[in-house]
């Protein structure tokens, strides 16, 4: 406060006048050289306001002293900062180390004389050596699994290892290479737990899956597969609503089927996809996969009582026809060449569909037949054909031998050797009548049929062989031979369905294999959400914490959560999770700050997520659970071994000695800024012996004795109170202190008490003192420990300190006391409960009552809403919570009307950031950068909330329109031309976050703007 007699010279006033006038006349000049009549009234006002400041100032400022000391005050005692701050264990093996409550800290400083400012923890702490591995939350109600901080190991869709031929190298390049940055991600190491909301993240993990694995059925392009399942009315109708999706495991990972379709029996499901099936193997087997796949987050479970799968395949050309050497047409071919042997052969290839072991398989075909004339001499005969072939018998007319395909065979490989198919009719004479037509080749497709190398070919094939070939040897000789066209293989289970090889359920982030459930009888589960039914944070440590206090930071961004959230702790234990003590000092997540507990002794591992830790859950309180207007509040940072620290030195207690009992007796307690001081009286000699005794038995805590060797009291010590006055003492046992001179004063004895022991200690004082505005530090300096601090690595201060103030100036006590005058010690209008607010900390800029209305838009006329705005607001509310306590507690002493405590709120403003959007007109682009710097230090000055010696700041419950923005740009008309402006206003309250034009917000009493996010947009001329 500034002394309104002070005396001004005409150039001060001058200078006030034309600071003035570049917010409220920027288009007038204030000229003293050449004045114009607005210049002239401005001289006239500045030199009669001189004269009649000087005038004013003869009175003695000791009167008015004098006067406000009829109220007895005391100067006001400076305030302590604080601040959070962090130790970090630095010694591994070791369980941690104890920081018992009045630890010393210091950060260095070049203002006071020690060279550091001192705090003190005003906790017992015990340091930990746990670390924070995991963090999560859940979402019962929405199904939601969402990490937060370190690994949550989500299961593979796919058990197995993934199986890949010479042909998928694209696949394989590909997938080595997903696999290579997926372990560098894993390398990529994490220090910090990032900031979440709390209980309101909404990123999920969980995936509801049903995987069904089988070998053969699934291998089918362009060919049906059929899914049946029984008793699943909910799942049909999901699939149907397309909530529940197909998917098939291709070489690119999961895709859709490209038709599903619903059969007439109203459970059985048709699929064909036009990609090939991936295959993965588990154990020494392959299978394809398909999965059910629910595409939005399930919160329920699904039942069935079986699944069985079939499928079908259209008639479709060989994958490959060779004769072992050479690969034929697939379209038109000679199976057994144009010259016959026996044992000529012939493979037919169809890997997808030789695989599918019980179904038939069809072959379909229409025959050519072909002669082939075959004439050799006598001794390429003789030479070539001695040993195996008899000399033809002559004949008169040299007769050619008639040979064709008498007898044939159908084999298949099943990995030892080749094996006759049985077909369902005889097939061995087909080609003998050599009669052109159709034939059709239909057998079961046995379990064993293996794959086989034939040619550049390999997969399963069916052999088909000469056995017998009448004359084929003979020459010469015509050959009939066949020739096979339009070949074509199809297969089909002739409606029969079967279980799947393997069926498995992923349900979250857990996942089970499901297959026995096939063969109970019984429905069971194939889809369901997470496996968790509370709103929970998980935070997993990686040892057992075995002493404690142990604290938990949460450190909150800047919102205005006033209705918090009510919680409850559990920890793990061998047989699940059992309910932890606690203490909040976070006041229900409504401030930074930290909970603290006793480690229980029985806490114990559990494996969650794929981390075995020791967890801590954080459980949403069932009456909260269904509140949709609780506005959930945003974590910043989250840590352990954290405490708050003081910047109060407490001294020693030292002995204090009177020479003679004089009334009104003052004595120097050896401080400078004393915050207050534990005194303790010697009253033996002149308190009964009967009141010692009373005292000692009642109120033990407030009195000390001490004996000689014969057992008799040789001093009493009784603590006394500090009081304002010895008029308003609630008891005789009462002092003053005198934070000015740093003198304890005592009563005349007629008031109060006054210490009378002159031959012995008079009295005892410890005492606590501040460095007052010193202790206001940045982020990070508070760094040393005085003393021993065993296995402490470092020390740190996550956030700066706030809310230390100076010894209270003369200025400010003269008008504090003149406003207890003026209300006579009681709060009754809004300008008593505002000037007491402003009266009672320098750190408070503004405050407004509210009567009826609350932050959280709710009414009752029996509230009333003290909203502080603070100096340092931009720093968090950490000053403001370090205030609001103690405010509350003496307006509630102060109230003439009859308040509860439950009326009364302490609250912040509702922060509107206001965002401004510039277009200016600039003559020179050259002087666009300038222009733009300026505009934005304009706006920035201006919407700021605070007072300041350049600006008035805002009142609370009031926001800038358009124009005022643009007046208060007129500053910069002589260099720009500000061509139009929009603003936009972004606030959080109780009922969330919202962003809109200014002009569209409903102003509350509790609003007040903060600078945004501006943007300057330069033209041209």
């Amino acid at each position: 406060m500034t002394n309104a007699f002070r005396p001004q010279s005409v150039e001060d006033i001058e200078n006030k006048i034309e600071k003035l006038r570049k917010s409220y006349t920027p288009e007038w000049k204030f000229d003293r050289e050449n004045p114009d009549a607005g210049s002239v009234i401005a001289q006239v006002f500045a030199r009669q306001t001189v004269e009649n400041n000087m005038l004013m100032s003869q009175m003695p400022e000791r009167y008015h002293m004098e006067f406000v000391n009829m109220l007895d005050a005391t100067l006001r005692p400076a305030q302590p900062a604080a601040s959070m701050v962090i130790f970090n264990y630095g010694q591994a093996g070791l369980m941690g180390t104890q920081v018992p409550k009045g630890t010393r800290l210091t950060a260095d400083s070049d203002t006071t004389e020690s060279g550091f400012v001192v705090f003190e923890t005003e906790r017992n702490l015990y340091v930990t050596d746990a670390q924070i591995k995991s963090v999560f939350a859940t979402d019962a109600e929405n199904g939601t699994i969402s990490p937060i901080f370190g690994d949550i190991k989500t299961p593979d869709i796919i058990t197995g290892d993934i199986s890949y031929t010479a042909d998928d190298e694209d696949f394989t390049e590909d997938f080595m290479q997903a696999e290579e940055e997926e372990e560098e991600e894993e390398l990529e190491p994490s220090y910090i737990v990032p900031p979440f909301t709390l209980f309101g993240e909404k990123s999920n993990v969980g995936v509801s899956v049903f995987t069904i694995y089988e070998q053969r059925l699934f291998d089918g392009i362009d060919e049906p597969i059929y899914i049946r399942f029984e008793g699943a009315q909910d799942v049909i109708d999901r699939i149907a609503q397309k909530d529940l999706v197909f998917k098939y495991y291709s070489r690119k990972g999961f895709k859709t089927f490209d038709k599903v379709k619903l059969l007439e029996d109203g459970k059985t499901f048709m699929l064909i996809k036009k990609d090939k099936q991936q295959k993965v193997t588990i154990g020494d087997k392959e299978y394809g996969v398909v999965i059910l796949e629910s595409r939005k987050i399930m919160t329920d479970s699904l039942e069935i009582e079986g699944i069985t799968l079939s499928a079908g395949g259209e008639s479709r050309s060989p994958e490959y026809v060779g004769d072992g050497m050479q690969e034929l047409d697939t379209g038109k071919f000679n199976p057994f060449t144009e010259e016959l042997a026996v044992f000529n052969e012939c493979y037919i290839g169809n890997d997808p569909c030789f695989a599918k072991a019980g179904a038939r398989i069809t072959l379909k075909f229409k025959t050519n037949y072909h002669e082939n004339n075959l004439r050799i001499s006598a001794e390429e005969e003789e030479a070539e054909l001695a040993i195996i072939k008899r000399k033809p018998r002559k004949t008169p007319y040299d007769n050619p031998a008639q040979a064709k395909v008498d007898e044939v065979t159908l084999e298949y490989f099943n990995g030892i050797g080749w094996k006759k198919i049985k077909c369902d009719s005889e097939y061995s004479g087909m080609f003998e009548s050599c009669e052109e037509g159709d034939y059709s080749l239909s057998f079961i497709c046995p379990e064993d049929w293996s794959r086989s190398e034939s040619g550049p070919y390999s997969g399963r094939c069916l052999r088909m062989r000469i056995v017998k070939s009448a004359n084929c040897y003979m020459r010469p000789a015509i050959h009939t031979y066949p020739t096979i066209v339009g070949l074509k293989i199809s297969y089909s289970y002739e409606g029969k369905f079967t279980n799947p090889a393997r069926i498995e359920r992923i349900g979250g982030t857990k996942k089970e294999d499901i297959t026995a459930k096939l063969y109970d009888n019984e429905p069971f589960t194939i889809l369901s959400g997470i496996d968790y039914h509370e709103d929970a944070v998980y935070i997993g440590l990686d040892r057992k914490m075995t002493e404690g206090p142990v604290s938990i930071y949460f450190q909150l961004s800047d919102i205005n959560n006033q209705s918090g959230v009510k919680v409850r702790m559990e920890y793990s234990t061998a047989s699940g999770f059992s309910e932890m003590r606690f203490t909040d000092l976070t006041e229900n997540f409504t401030r930074s700050g930290t909970v603290m507990f006793m480690p229980p002794a029985d806490m114990a591992e559990k494996a969650l997520e794929g981390n075995k830790l020791y967890w801590i859950r954080i459980l949403r309180a069932k009456s909260q659970k269904d509140d949709k207007d609780a506005f959930l509040p945003r974590i910043a940072r989250l840590c352990l071994n954290a405490v708050v620290v003081t910047n109060v030195q407490t001294s020693e207690e030292r002995d204090y000695y009177i020479d003679d009992i004089v009334p009104n007796l003052k004595m120097p307690l050896g401080a400078d800024n004393i915050l207050d001081a534990e005194v303790w009286v010697n009253e033996i000699g002149y308190t009964r012996k009967e009141e010692m005794e009373r005292l000692l038995e009642e109120s033990p805590e407030t009195v000390r004795a001490e004996y000689d060797f014969l057992g008799r009291i040789s001093a009493f010590y009784v603590l006394w109170k500090e009081v304002d006055n010895f008029a308003d003492a609630p008891d005789k046992r009462c002092y003053r202190i005198d934070r000015m001179t740093g003198n304890i004063m005592f009563s005349d004895g007629a008031k109060c008490d006054m210490p009378r022991v002159t031959d012995d200690v008079a009295f005892k004082a410890r005492i606590r003192s501040t460095d007052g505005e010193e202790g206001n530090l940045s982020e990070g300096e508070i760094v040393g420990i005085i003393g021993s601090a065993p296995y402490i690595d470092t020390v740190f201060n996550p956030i700066r300190s706030h809310g230390g103030t100076n010894l209270e100036t003369i200025d400010h006590a003269l008008l504090r006391c003149a406003g207890i005058m003026n209300s006579r010690y009681k709060l009754v209008s809004e300008r008593d409960y505002e000037r007491f607010c402003l009266e009672f900390s320098d750190s408070i800029d503004r405050a407004r009552i509210v009567v009826g209305d609350r932050i959280d838009g709710s009414y009752n006329p029996s509230d009333i809403s003290v909203v502080l705005l603070m100096k340092d607001y931009a720093d968090g509310a950490f000053s403001f919570h370090r205030i609001s306590a103690r405010l509350k507690r003496e307006m509630l002493k102060n109230c003439e009307v009859t308040i509860s405590q439950d009326n009364l709120h302490m609250v912040e403003p509702i922060f509107v950031d206001i965002s401004v959007c510039v277009w200016a007109l600039v003559m020179d682009m050259d002087d666009s950068f300038e222009v733009q710097n300026e505009v934005k230090t304009v706006l920035s000055d201006y919407l700021s909330p605070v007072r300041s010696s350049d600006n008035d700041g805002w009142e609370i419950g009031s926001l800038p329109k358009e124009s005022q923005i643009l007046m208060r740009l007129g500053v910069l008309r002589s260099r720009t031309v500000i061509q139009r402006i929009t603003m936009i206003g972004h606030y959080i309250d109780s009922f969330g976050e919202h962003e809109m034009d200014t002009r569209e917000i409903e102003v509350t009493p509790f609003m007040v703007p903060r600078n945004g996010q501006h943007k300057v947009i330069i033209t041209n001329k």
